[in-house]
């Protein structure tokens, strides 16, 4: 066996040796990794004309039940019927708004309505020497008019009128209600991001009396499952490269700088994922002093797993070079994705 066979089998050994144990590594980070996903929450904004944004998060498939489960969401009936559209939950998106509640006593009347067609007048008796009025009985004119209490429903600073209550003093049933239909309305628009997230954007309405209010929303929360790795035939991708090797045909070392393209790659998201497969790219030996093209096969993003987010998107190879002068340096870099 020659030496440069032995460079090369000691070379390959150790470049699978490293790969291999990286990845042994990442499989127990996986959880420490979906941890820190789970945390990165999108805040909930409030828009222009009653729009808001829901507040959301990546969660695990059981606490994505948890939270439907919580809001009394008969998961299983939806997921029986999304079965037979060969579809699956994504996500759970609840909205929530309150009205403020309204407890109030010793009220007047809003206005009066229909007049007591009979009403009571005062009684007259004869006095000596003259007439005297009797004490009102009706002193604040509740038998002369129908008493009317227009009842609204509060949400912060906004007023929705519900119907009105009116109260007939002279009748035996005095009561009357009148309450109006009510038309509510949930309007919901989803986005999605290259790596599957989901966003919803809602706005809240109820028609009363064919005028529609918006009602602020207090929360809107959506719990989407994070995805699972899958592996993406075409997402091209910059790299740019420094690899270290050793020059076949002249059995020297070689250092070369490069700018590649990564055709696919394998993990949960497309803009940082676990394993970019397949980089063509081209540099020059810095020793050599010759352009190359550099062919790695397969990069491991260790950036992501250790180092995120400051660097989301670094890579450990090991590649190929062939340069113009019909040399082959095998080695080993960094990549850089962008």
């Amino acid at each position: 066996m020659t030496l440069i066979n032995k460079i090369l089998i000691a070379l390959g050994t150790a470049i699978s040796a490293l790969m291999l144990g990286y990845m042994i590594y990442n499989q127990e980070k996986i959880k420490t990794q979906q941890a820190l996903i789970q945390t990165s929450i999108v805040a909930q904004q409030q828009l222009v004309d009653g729009i808001v944004r829901s507040q959301s998060q990546y969660a695990t498939a059981a606490d994505v039940a948890k939270f439907a489960a919580d809001n009394n969401i008969n998961l299983k009936a939806i997921q029986d019927n999304l079965s037979k559209l060969n579809a699956q939950i994504a996500s759970v998106n609840v909205i929530t708004a309150d009205s403020t509640g309204q407890n109030h006593g010793n009220l007047p009347s809003t206005n009066t309505g229909p007049s007591n067609p009979h009403p009571t007048v005062p009684v007259v008796v004869s006095c000596t020497g003259g007439t005297a009025t009797c004490p009102n009985q009706d002193p604040f004119g509740y038998q002369q008019k129908q008493q009317n209490l227009v009842l609204n429903e509060d949400f912060a600073n906004l007023k929705v009128p519900l119907g009105t209550v009116g109260f007939s003093a002279w009748q035996q049933n005095p009561w009357d209600i009148q309450i109006a239909p009510r038309e509510y309305n949930v309007d919901t628009v989803v986005g999605t991001d290259v790596n599957q997230r989901q966003t919803f954007y809602n706005k809240f309405t109820v028609k009363v009396n064919n005028k529609t209010y918006d009602i602020p929303i207090k929360t809107a929360t959506t719990k989407q499952e994070v995805p699972s790795p899958t592996f993406s035939w075409w997402n091209p991708r910059l790299l740019m490269g420094i690899d270290g090797g050793v020059n076949v045909e002249h059995v020297k070392g070689e250092f070369t700088p490069s700018i590649s393209l990564g055709i696919m790659s394998y993990g949960q998201f497309k803009t940082t994922p676990i394993l970019s497969v397949l980089e063509v790219g081209v540099g020059v030996g810095a020793v050599n002093k010759t352009p190359e093209l550099v062919i790695t096969p397969v990069a491991y993003n260790f950036g992501n797993r250790f180092f995120a987010p400051l660097m989301n998107n670094t890579y450990i190879a090991p590649s190929v070079s062939v340069a113009t002068d019909g040399t082959f340096t095998v080695g080993a870099g960094l990549r850089v994705g962008f």
